[in-house]
């Protein structure tokens, strides 16, 4: 059996070597206490989830469930902050950084606790190269003021140009993810050796289908383990440790929707509203990339209908 820091198999006995109370899980298929985790395959946002047994000598075996069985088994599988506290101990830490209010709780958590074990962590932050400027100096001053590393990465083309190629980024074709976060960060991993962790802001409060997801998995991407230490946290809970830690608090905290990237994947005709007033050349930016895209795609649909960023800059113009 495969059992490299890389591979699925090589987090498992990874996880399972390290004794943790949270994740351990009776198994629905044979009865027996596992490890739960999370396979990837393409194509499902809810992956698989399997249980790993182990045997002795560091092997397991594996009981793979069916789609009852993961639904049951997802809402009694969780993380301590001892669980956290010995990953980071036995992982080089990476926590990411987006700037936004979960990942600066993410952040400011997973600092406490890498103090609390003597360990140092770094940050991670990607430049989508479609964001505002002004999350890019925020991150920086936040992780100075914390006395944590940071590393900027980026993808190797830019957004405009990607999006000039490929046409502009939809639901059922999100190329956006992949190309400007997930590579530049897997780049940039394979370049440091050893056993690498990636802690992240996922909350189950997030979406129903987040709320599906597990608090830690392999990560195919990064090819290493991903934990969100804050996984159960509530939008109160944030909120309220935000409060309590004093934490810096950025201008585009408050605008309600993420400002690092503007792909417009997830983004409404609200939010391009609000960056014609905000950011308007960016919004241009985008707006020619619109007016270049041959099949007519536009960032907004809505009602069975395209909505053009030149019919929403006329029409702040024209003050309708």
């Amino acid at each position: 059996m495969q059992t490299h820091a890389d591979s699925w198999e090589g987090t498992a006995a990874f996880l399972l070597g390290l004794g943790l109370e949270g994740p351990l899980a009776d198994c629905p298929a044979c009865g027996r206490q596992g490890l739960p985790l999370t396979k990837w395959v393409k194509g499902p946002k809810v992956k698989p989830i399997s249980v790993c047994h182990p045997n002795g000598g560091g092997r397991f075996n594996v009981c793979e469930l069916d789609a009852v069985q993961a639904k049951s088994l997802r809402t009694r599988v969780g993380l301590s902050r001892a669980d956290v506290e010995r990953i980071m101990t036995y992982a080089s830490p990476y926590v990411l950084f987006s700037g936004g209010k979960d990942s600066l709780v993410t952040l400011s958590y997973m600092k406490q606790i890498a103090d609390s074990v003597g360990r140092s962590m770094v940050a991670l932050h990607v430049d989508t190269t479609v964001g505002f400027p002004e999350v890019e100096e925020y991150v920086a001053d936040t992780c100075r003021q914390f006395g944590v590393v940071l590393e900027i990465v980026r993808p190797q083309t830019d957004y405009f140009s990607m999006a000039r190629n490929w046409g502009i980024p939809a639901f059922n074709s999100r190329w956006c993810c992949r190309e400007l976060k997930i590579k530049p960060i897997s780049d940039y991993l394979k370049q440091v050796p050893g056993r690498n962790v990636v802690f992240d802001g996922i909350r189950a409060a997030e979406s129903a289908v987040r709320a599906k997801y597990m608090p830690y998995w392999f990560h195919p991407g990064f090819e290493c383990l991903s934990v969100s230490p804050i996984f159960d946290w509530s939008d109160e809970d944030v909120l309220s440790y935000i409060q309590r830690q004093g934490l810096p608090a950025g201008s585009h905290l408050g605008l309600g929707t993420s400002a690092e990237c503007w792909c417009g994947a997830y983004k409404t005709r609200s939010d391009f509203e609000a960056l014609c007033h905000l950011n308007p050349e960016l919004f241009e930016k985008l707006a020619q990339v619109e007016e270049s895209n041959r099949n007519g795609f536009t960032f907004i649909y809505e009602n069975g209908q395209r909505i053009s960023l030149k019919s929403i800059r006329n029409a702040q113009l024209s003050g309708v």
